[in-house]
């Protein structure tokens, strides 16, 4: 009868002993899942921050302040001259050529002026900044009335003053109601000055025609040409070539 008891008893222990072992091993697995927590944690770090920050600090807003053009499109103001000036030897600044008929504005043949200040090229008369300046766009500089005195001398003098050309004055105006109108194209200048009128020895000559040049966006300073066919009266088949360069002034 002993024996019974334990039998009961040794079973009893082994199954003890196996939900032992049994409990053991889940502890294992949770301890093994808990251990990619860290692993989680350094993926978070891997966040590049820093980087988005360096990113943002590449924005190049003062240079773009720097590339701004100050002069395009419709220009209203002053186109200031420079005065014309040989004494170098080589012509600057503002000046007037004719040309004899049949000839070219480039390669002449050119009408000498007998009273020009450029001795050492008297084809050239040189322009000398007029009461305003130069010349207007937004508003007209028209002759005066009379725009000649007894002598036939143009009195138009706020473009340029009035130059002697073989013992007479010519002066020069816009004879419009309307003023002229100027555009700057990536620095490239239109000015449209048809109605440009040179006054000389009584008598009036359209020097006329849209004038094309340069200028600086940023600075202003230009240079412009433009000839013109003279039509009619004692110049007829000649041709004005002029040249205006200065620097451009807003209102």
């Amino acid at each position: 009868m002993t024996s019974r008891p334990t039998t009961r008893n040794m079973l009893l222990g082994a199954l003890g002993a196996l939900s032992l072992l049994a409990a053991s091993c889940g502890d294992d697995e949770k301890t093994t899942d808990t251990t990619a927590a860290p692993e989680t944690t350094m993926a978070a770090e891997t966040t590049m921050a820093p980087e988005t920050t360096m990113g943002a600090e590449t924005t190049m807003a003062p240079e773009t302040t720097e590339m701004m053009v100050m002069y395009e499109g419709e220009l209203v103001g002053t186109f200031t001259i420079d005065a014309g000036d040989c004494s170098s030897g080589a012509v600057t600044g503002s000046w007037f050529q004719m040309v004899q008929p049949g000839g070219t504005a480039d390669a002449g043949p050119f009408v000498p002026n007998g009273d020009s200040l450029c001795t050492s090229d008297p084809n050239y008369s040189l322009l000398t900044p007029g009461e305003d300046g130069g010349l207007f766009t937004g508003a007209v500089q028209s002759a005066p009335d009379p725009a000649f005195d007894d002598t036939g001398n143009g009195l138009a003098s706020q473009i340029f003053l009035p130059v002697k050309f073989f013992g007479v004055d010519f002066a020069g105006a816009i004879d419009a109601a309307d003023p002229p109108m100027a555009e700057a194209d990536g620095g490239t200048l239109t000015v449209d000055l048809s109605d440009f009128t040179a006054y000389y020895g009584a008598g009036t000559f359209n020097q006329g025609a849209v004038a094309m040049g340069t200028i600086d966006p940023m600075t202003g300073v230009f240079d412009l040409d433009w000839s013109s066919l003279i039509s009619g009266g004692s110049f007829d088949g000649f041709m004005g070539v002029w040249h205006l360069e200065g620097t451009f002034v807003a209102v």
